[in-house]
């Protein structure tokens, strides 16, 4: 489970704070442990739990998701389990959802800048479908699905 918390309102004498406690990962998830490299021009970067990530094909190493890329990023390989934080040229050990059911109003995209959803059509086919189809398993729900005991 990711608790997000937003500040709504800080009047100095008064802090009024929204928490997101809601699921990314909903059940039946399958994980692996695979290797991130931040060379993205060797700046921090912060990626979020729910991040769609594509692996580079030289190196085999996992990247954000880019449709338009031609490195093999354009290809779904999972979605980040857990938040990652890197420092500039920094190495990290990522846990990556492979399989299962997932939220898909909490799938997310990095960097924003490039417009991505998971209703972008890319090649004849919406990313959502990219995702169920080019992983080993995953199945994008409605977040209030409840198909099963665990969906509170």
């Amino acid at each position: 489970m990711s608790s997000r918390q937003s500040i709504t309102l800080n009047t100095g004498s008064q802090l009024f704070v929204n928490t997101d406690t809601s699921k990314i990962f909903l059940g039946g998830n399958y994980t692996r442990q695979e290797a991130f490299i931040n060379n993205s021009g060797y700046n921090p970067i912060v990626l979020p739990a729910g991040t769609v990530m594509g692996r580079i094909a030289s190196s085999g190493i996992i990247a954000p998701f880019n449709s338009a890329a031609s490195n093999g990023t354009q290809f779904v390989c999972g979605i980040l389990t857990d938040d990652v934080s890197l420092d500039a040229g920094a190495t990290e050990t990522c846990s990556l959802t492979v399989a299962g059911r997932v939220a898909q109003d909490k799938v997310s995209f990095f960097p924003t800048s490039f417009g991505q959803t998971i209703e972008t059509v890319v090649a004849g086919r919406r990313i959502k479908d990219k995702i169920m189809a080019e992983t080993t398993g995953i199945l994008l729900v409605v977040s209030n699905e409840m198909t099963d005991y665990d969906n509170s």
